[in-house]
């Protein structure tokens, strides 16, 4: 059976992000990542999507030994069944609600 695509950011989902601070400043890997990572890479294909540089986000899971879970890291929204974002919220058809949503939105490290 072919596996289907699904999308993780990568700043606050893999990482202990509390905030931008600089290009190469990367924090370090969240508690459990790699074993979500393994698991998940069972079932899925996993993409990384950042609006980091590729490079730097590549040598990152190269570092922590967990770049072997992902099939790819874009900057690109591609195709996917799933998105993981810690800075997301989901459209459920109601613009109203939606934007009660956004006016008291706060990423969980806030």
């Amino acid at each position: 059976m072919k596996k289907k695509d699904i999308c993780i950011d990568f700043d606050g989902v893999l990482n202990n992000y509390k905030g931008w601070a600089g290009e190469e400043n990367i924090a370090e890997i969240k508690t459990g990542c790699p074993e979500f990572l393994m698991q998940l890479s069972e079932i899925y294909n996993i993409h990384i999507f950042t609006v980091r540089n590729v490079s730097f986000v590549e040598e990152w899971l190269n570092k922590y030994k967990i770049s072997k879970y992902i099939k790819s890291v874009t900057n690109k929204k591609i195709p996917a069944v799933l998105y993981i974002d810690d800075r997301a919220l989901t459209f459920n058809g109601n613009y109203e609600n939606l934007m009660e949503e956004i006016r008291n939105f706060k990423p969980y490290w806030q």
